[in-house]
């Protein structure tokens, strides 16, 4: 299991490597001269080239990629230009807005998803599961920009209860983490909804109800349980893709995070930006998938048995041929 974890992990920055060598080459098909974006409307041929020569943009594309990725190493994640300024310092404080964001709507999104879901597969087709089906689809297909806007209009605007933008203390988080909860939460517990019933339906449960257990038991130690693994996918994958796809909620309600700042360097154009934040992004999506394999073994006890008898084959085969 150990020697699993430790080759998912050194695939990370192998990944990461791949993944910033696409973002880079297909960045550079565009038609547009970054050079002549960080000029002032007059310039002369050695302005061009001096500028060209200051962020190494007179160096083939892959020195320049190669450039890229060794400045990363050092902690360096290019000059902005747009600004002009460091990337890392426009780039890296935002990621904790983003990360707390996603934080506080995934456990929101568990806290609430987890149990409705699970009563909606106890009590399938009952008046409560009808409603909660239809409210989950209806929410599920909202835009979430629109939502935050109407919502935005009705408790800012109109009741002038909670802020319309920015980062003015805990109240400005109500509205972007309703706003980015509600499609969400009505995507997940369908999907929890879904891996209860194929559980409940399995032989296993109704072996257990048989047996006399309570209901709850055969709910929570049997049917749950098992649910788990999809549940866990779902999870992780919910949690990733919140990372990245906060860009319109952020932009509705002003808030300096990641997914903000991939907006406003796409409409600059701004290379640099762009690859650091994609290389964010894309480290916290390969993070949480590296997480969702990890307890795949803590939740399912054939997974770790399947590593365990994988290494006892190996020992016998060894041992065997060591007799041999």
């Amino acid at each position: 299991m150990a020697k699993y974890i430790i080759k998912r992990i050194i695939m990370v920055p192998i990944l990461l490597l791949l993944i910033a060598m696409l973002v880079f080459f297909l960045l550079n098909l565009s038609a547009a001269d970054p050079v002549l974006m960080m000029l002032p409307s007059q310039y002369t041929q050695e302005d061009y080239d001096a500028m060209a020569e200051r962020f190494g943009l007179d160096e083939p594309k892959p020195v320049q990629f190669v450039n890229w990725v060794t400045g990363i190493l050092k902690g360096d994640f290019g000059t902005s230009y747009k600004s002009k300024a460091p990337v890392s310092e426009e780039v890296l404080y935002r990621v904790p807005v983003s990360l707390k964001l996603a934080l506080i709507t995934t456990f929101f999104m568990l806290l609430i998803g987890i149990p409705m879901g699970v009563m909606c597969a106890v009590k399938q087709y009952s008046v409560f599961d009808n409603i909660v089906n239809v409210l989950a689809k209806f929410l599920g297909s909202i835009p979430g920009f629109w939502l935050g806007l109407m919502l935005m209009l009705v408790f800012s605007v109109n009741l002038k209860w909670l802020p319309a933008f920015g980062m003015k203390g805990w109240k400005s988080w109500i509205l972007p983490v309703f706003t980015f909860l509600l499609p969400y939460l009505a995507n997940y517990l369908r999907q929890v909804r879904s891996a209860m019933l194929d559980c409940i339906r399995q032989d296993y449960v109704r072996t257990s109800r048989s047996k006399g257990q309570k209901e709850s038991t055969v709910i929570f130690r049997d049917a749950l349980k098992n649910a788990l693994l999809p549940i866990i996918t779902l999870t992780g994958g919910t949690f990733a893709s919140m990372i990245g796809g906060a860009v319109m909620i952020e932009q509705v309600f002003a808030f300096p995070g990641i997914g903000y700042k991939v907006l406003e360097g796409i409409n600059n154009r701004d290379m640099p930006t762009i690859l650091a934040c994609t290389m964010i992004l894309a480290l916290f999506t390969i993070g949480a998938q590296l997480v969702i394999d990890i307890l795949y073994a803590v939740v399912d006890p054939r997974i770790r048995s399947s590593f365990a008898g994988a290494k006892k084959g190996k020992k016998q085969i060894k041992e065997a041929g060591g007799v041999g």
